[in-house]
């Protein structure tokens, strides 16, 4: 669906955000172990994720309002944007594990260093996936980032039942709608919930409450030409963190050398996403006729 430019902008949000968070990935991973600090950095990451979740939540709640096409659409759409590259990401993971195990790297962590080594939970990331962020995690020591990608995806859940049980006007969808946003509550109810988790949900909300009150944004951005901040982020960790075992080992380098690498994995991974989102994520998978079921316009 086209986007008017005042809400295409929000692509070049999410892209300084998504570069903000890599940024402070940057310096902890290469930086850090030299003796820098990573206080201003680490705040800067954190303050970002947590305007994502704003701005996923305005988006979110501006697609219900106007698509109004029902719960299941709804979430085929989150599915066919977020799995593509999601998967890619996991292969990429997979083929960088496997290549520092050939190049006799190990991907134990460094001694001395509170940096993670590279362990990929395949098992459980699938179950994530097929819980869509219910069960399993889709966080690792090889990806620490997709943490809140889980947490995402069980808002888009809520989000879009909630959007179903005030949209529709047939009485058994609703229904449907309420005993599942009450299932899905009552589930993360139960789960982990600290600091961070329960202030991703409180931003994700209220970004929701933003998209359903206001229909206009000034244009304060200019539009990027390709959204990149997908993918920039899902791709940045596991790139830095390859370069950070490659190169930290037997010494740790001098802090040009760091500042080097992490320039070039910023860089590396900015390709990376641009591939991916040039070629990978207009990918989507086959469509499956629903109808309109659960839509505002039944009676």
């Amino acid at each position: 669906m086209p986007q008017p430019s005042e809400w295409a902008q929000l692509d070049t949000a999410r892209l300084l955000l998504a570069l903000t968070v890599a940024i402070g990935h940057a310096n902890y991973i290469f930086l850090t172990p030299l003796g820098f600090a990573a206080g201003f950095w680490q705040w800067a990451a954190w303050i970002a994720v947590l305007i994502f979740f704003v701005v996923s939540g305005l988006v979110i709640s501006r697609s219900l309002r106007i698509r109004r096409d029902g719960f299941i659409p709804f979430m085929l759409r989150r599915v066919r944007r977020i799995y593509p590259p999601l998967l890619v990401c996991f292969a990429l993971m997979l083929a960088i594990e496997a290549l520092l195990q050939s190049a006799s790297i190990s991907t134990e962590p460094i001694s001395g260093t509170t940096i993670e080594g590279f362990y990929f939970d395949l098992p459980r990331a699938a179950l994530c996936l097929a819980t869509f962020g219910f069960r399993g995690w889709l966080a690792s020591d090889a990806n620490v980032a997709l943490w809140s990608l889980a947490i995402e995806m069980r808002c888009y859940v809520v989000a879009g039942l909630a959007g179903q049980l005030f949209q529709t006007r047939n009485r058994i969808v609703q229904a449907m709608a309420a005993a599942g946003l009450v299932y899905v509550l009552i589930l993360l109810a139960h789960d982990r919930l600290d600091l961070q988790i329960t202030t991703s949900y409180a931003a994700f909300a209220f970004g929701c409450v933003i998209g359903l009150t206001i229909t206009r944004l000034p244009k304060v951005l200019p539009v990027v030409p390709i959204d990149i901040s997908y993918s920039l982020y899902i791709f940045h960790f596991p790139i830095m963190l390859a370069l950070f075992l490659a190169f930290y080992r037997p010494f740790l380098p001098t802090t040009t050398t760091a500042i080097a690498l992490s320039g070039a994995a910023i860089l590396t991974t900015s390709a990376v996403a641009w591939c991916s989102a040039k070629f990978i994520e207009p990918i989507r998978f086959p469509k499956i006729k629903f109808g309109q079921i659960g839509a505002a316009q039944e009676g």
